[in-house]
């Protein structure tokens, strides 16, 4: 018998890519597809499930399909996606990172071929964490994520993000909307948040418009929406329930926000998602 021995250094002197997992999404269809061209806070990192379709960034067209990963760092413009013909699905993680990617003109990264397979089996992993919610489910999201950042930093160089000022009011909109997103169900105003983050509330808009590109309220009523996409596609809880449990102050101001933001109410929303074969749970 032959055995390898190998030495395993406790820490590694190099700085490690590393990122906070600040929120997970599994879209269906086009993906914002009403909305102008805005960027984030954070940095996105998008798979394709499966289908075809395409994004603008940063004024170009980019072409995706089934297995393609891109990822959009922080202020980078782009577009809500367009399907093509046959049914189209993503996994998007919004993901504070320690660093961003180098040697890229353009500062955002599409991966094809080998290289999106060296993470595919990592985010189909978290795809079966989020259906399947079982015990620590989140955990394990969190420990995917630090596996995702060191198979990404193989594939591209990245560099350690470096500006103290403007990481601050990062850090204090990540904070803000952590706080929505563990209590978007419950009733939430302007001043309880700024109370939260102990800042003023108008300074709190002015940097959560800079940083999120919306004010705080209206990402609070983009989280219920985003939460009653799901619900009214994996589930047959009444619509009047979905209003209740998400914190919209009546069913009636639930469907306007609805059909602003999506372009459809919630009874068509519903229909389209069983039509495309979408399995209601409970």
């Amino acid at each position: 018998m032959i055995t390898h021995h190998f030495d395993i250094e406790p820490k590694q002197p190099c700085q490690l890519p590393s990122a906070q997992l600040l929120h997970a999404n599994i879209h269906h269809g086009a993906l914002s597809p009403r909305c102008d061209v805005h960027s984030h806070i954070f940095t996105e990192l998008l798979y394709v499930l499966q289908g075809t379709g395409w994004i603008e960034v940063d004024g170009q067209r980019v072409e995706l399909q089934t297995g393609d990963v891109l990822v959009l760092p922080p202020q980078c413009p782009h577009h809500g996606i367009q399907p093509g013909r046959e049914p189209f699905s993503t996994l998007s993680l919004d993901l504070c990172c320690s660093c961003c990617l180098s040697g890229q003109s353009s500062g955002w990264l599409r991966l094809t071929g080998r290289d999106a397979a060296l993470l595919e089996p990592y985010l189909r992993l978290f795809l079966q964490e989020l259906q399947n919610r079982r015990d620590y489910f989140e955990p394990a999201c969190h420990q995917l994520t630090a596996l995702l950042m060191l198979q990404l930093g193989r594939i591209c160089p990245l560099t350690q993000n470096s500006a103290p000022s403007s990481r601050k009011s990062a850090m204090e909109c990540a904070r803000v909307r952590q706080y929505i997103d563990e209590h978007y169900t419950e009733s939430i105003t302007l001043d309880q948040l700024a109370r939260y983050a102990g800042l003023n509330k108008y300074y709190l808009v002015h940097v959560f418009n800079r940083e999120m590109g919306c004010s705080p309220i209206s990402y609070l009523i983009e989280r219920r929406i985003s939460e009653s996409k799901r619900l009214l596609a994996a589930t047959r809880i009444p619509v009047q329930q979905i209003s209740g449990r998400l914190g919209f102050s009546s069913p009636s101001y639930f469907s306007q926000s609805f059909r602003r933001a999506t372009g459809f109410s919630p009874a068509e929303f519903r229909r389209q998602a069983m039509a495309m074969g979408t399995q209601p749970t409970e």
